[in-house]
C-alpha cells in the first residue's frame, strides 16, 4: 500500500485489553456524520477512518471508486488503532439525476459505511439555487432577473474543473470572462440597457468537467409612460 498513509497509536484510554480479551472497533472520521454531498463536476474526495481490525473496502456504485491497493488491509497490531485515508475518485454526473454510493468497511467483527450523494448540477451561488431537501433537485429554474436599465450584474459559482461560460445569444449580454480555472469564481456581466418595449432573454451556459448548467437571464422591457 505505497500510497496508504496510516497512523499507529496504542490507545490505552480507548482500547483496554486484558489477557486474551480482544477489542473490535471501527470509526469513520470523514465524511462527518458518515455522509457527503458531492457536486456534479466533483472528481475526488476521501474516506478517513480508524479500525482495530483487518478489513475489506467495497463500493456499490461505479461512479465512486478507489485504487485496488485500498481494497483490503490486514492489521497485525492486536487491539491497536490504525488510521487510514483513502482517496476516492468520482465520475462527473451527466445523468440529470441525483445518484448515491455506499462505501462499505467490512471488518469481520463490525461493518461500517460512508454515504456519498452526487447531485446533477454545478455549484452556482448567484443567482441563488433553491433546492428541495427531500429530492436534492432545484424547485425552480435558475434565473437572474434584470431591470430594463441594468448595465451590469454578476454570476458566482464554485467548480471543480476548468470552466467555460457562454451567452448563447450574445447580443446584449456579455460575460467579462468566458473561461477560467477551478475554484470560487465571480464573473461580471456587461449588459446593454433595454430600450425596447419587449422583455428579452438569454441563457448563460456554464460547463465544468463536461457537466453543463444553465442560468436564464431575463431583462424587463422599457417602461413606457403615456400622457393624456
Amino acid at each position: 500500500m505505497k500510497k496508504l498513509f496510516f497512523l499507529l497509536t496504542v490507545a490505552a484510554t480507548m482500547i483496554i485489553s486484558c489477557g486474551k480479551n480482544e477489542s473490535h472497533y471501527t470509526e469513520v472520521y470523514y465524511p462527518t456524520n458518515r455522509s457527503l454531498l458531492v457536486m456534479a463536476d466533483q472528481t475526488a474526495d476521501s474516506l478517513i477512518f480508524a479500525s482495530t481490525d483487518s478489513w475489506t473496502l467495497t463500493s456499490n456504485a461505479d461512479w465512486c471508486t478507489f485504487d485496488s491497493e485500498y481494497k483490503s488491509y490486514t492489521n497485525k497490531y492486536e487491539n491497536t488503532w490504525v488510521q487510514f485515508s483513502v482517496p476516492l475518485t468520482f465520475t462527473p454526473n451527466q445523468t440529470g439525476k441525483v445518484r448515491d454510493a455506499v462505501v462499505l468497511i467490512d471488518g469481520g467483527q463490525s461493518t461500517n459505511a460512508a454515504y456519498y450523494v452526487q447531485v446533477p448540477y454545478l455549484g452556482i451561488s448567484r443567482p441563488m439555487r433553491f433546492v428541495s431537501n427531500e429530492t436534492l433537485m432545484p424547485t425552480e429554474i435558475l434565473t437572474l432577473n434584470l431591470t430594463a436599465s441594468s448595465v451590469a450584474d454578476s454570476v458566482a459559482f464554485v467548480v471543480y474543473g476548468d470552466w467555460t461560460l457562454q451567452a448563447l445569444q450574445g447580443q446584449w449580454l456579455t460575460p467579462s470572462a468566458t473561461s477560467g480555472r477551478k475554484g470560487t469564481c465571480k464573473v461580471f456581466l456587461d449588459i446593454d440597457s433595454n430600450t425596447t418595449e419587449a422583455e428579452r432573454r438569454d441563457t448563460l451556459l456554464l460547463t465544468s468537467n463536461g457537466v453543463m448548467d444553465s442560468i436564464f437571464v431575463v431583462q424587463q422591457a422599457k417602461v413606457v409612460t403615456t400622457t393624456e
